[in-house]
């Protein structure tokens, strides 16, 4: 048996560890690409920075896109790191787990607590006058992203195998399926379009830093090697039954956690959404991309994700 309270602080702290994380990542990968094509094609570059916004929205005060590039890049550079009012920054996101943490502690170890608070305090030491030197600010997101793989790696070897585990890898596990989707749902548009509009060099480099984005490439590159083609590419990111962030492993991974939560007979109606999700993903495939309905299942598996969380909120935390 397990609190509702305490079960929901712990799915929030996972679902916010591995949204700091994600952001952090995307950060330095937009950074570096948008970096080595400014020269190349300020259309593409302008682009990548616009793409990281649609993926994680709410800058305050609905503040519109700078009209220069560099403007565009520094503005969200430092609204998706360490402006606290933007709820999908790294500092946002790090100060949700640990407040989490703080009223659940009890549920916690202390190298998990100390990872965490030592994470958050150190982001919040920096201003925006650091972060705007490049080499500064890719050093602070990397050792934030060490942090928080840190924390991560206290709750996998600390943490009893118990309810409230499951619930923190579950918040974990559906943030990162949800956050993978909403990426591909931004990016595919205008990866699949039926003639690059780019030279090919570029048209690649976008492929590749989509896989850099989703922490995917070297997995990709074990399965089939140098070559990087867009409909292996989808095949991998969307369907691939062992890559931790391939959505059908996602959703599976999902199901698997609310399967071991309810120790029912009886399935939940949570368990039963993002069951028939993981079915779909299990038979789903070629068929799909060469048919040219990914976004529209894209669409449809967002939505599903959503009702998986609304009916374990509804089930597990009464709200």
């Amino acid at each position: 048996m397990i609190l509702s309270r305490v079960a929901d602080g712990l799915y929030w702290i996972g679902r916010y560890l591995e949204r700091a994380e994600n952001t952090a990542r995307l950060l330095l990968v937009t950074e570096e690409l948008s970096t080595e094509v400014l020269g190349l094609d300020e259309h593409l570059a302008r682009g990548e920075w616009n793409d990281l916004r649609a993926v994680f929205p709410g800058f305050p005060g609905g503040e519109p896109p700078a009209r220069h590039l560099a403007g565009l890049a520094a503005a969200s550079l430092l609204g998706l790191s360490i402006d606290p009012e933007n709820r999908h920054s790294v500092f946002y996101s790090l100060k949700k787990a640990r407040d989490n943490a703080r009223s659940v502690r009890e549920a916690l170890t202390l190298e998990v607590f100390i990872n965490l608070n030592e994470t958050y305090r150190e982001l919040e030491g920096y201003n925006r006058r650091q972060l705007a030197d490049p080499a500064t600010f890719r050093g602070a997101l990397q050792s934030t992203q060490r942090g928080i793989m840190s924390t991560v790696g206290a709750i996998e070897h600390t943490l009893t195998r118990d309810a409230g585990w499951l619930f923190l890898k579950l918040g974990e596990s559906l943030e990162r399926v949800f956050r993978t989707v909403i990426i591909l749902r931004v990016k595919l548009p205008a990866l699949v379009s039926a003639e690059p509009k780019i030279d090919l060099p570029l048209f690649y480099s976008q492929w590749r830093s989509l896989l850099r984005g989703l922490s995917c490439l070297e997995n990709y590159r074990k399965v089939y090697g140098a070559r990087l083609e867009p409909i292996d590419v989808l095949q991998f990111l969307l369907f691939d039954p062992q890559t931790p962030r391939s959505v059908r492993y996602g959703a599976t991974v999902v199901k698997e956690h609310l399967d071991r939560i309810s120790s029912a007979s009886e399935m939940s109606q949570p368990a039963r959404i993002v069951g028939k999700l993981a079915a779909e993903l299990s038979y789903q495939g070629h068929d799909l991309i060469r048919e040219g309905q990914i976004l529209p299942f894209l669409d449809h598996v967002l939505t599903e994700l959503g009702r998986t969380h609304d009916a374990l909120s509804t089930q597990y935390f009464g709200t």
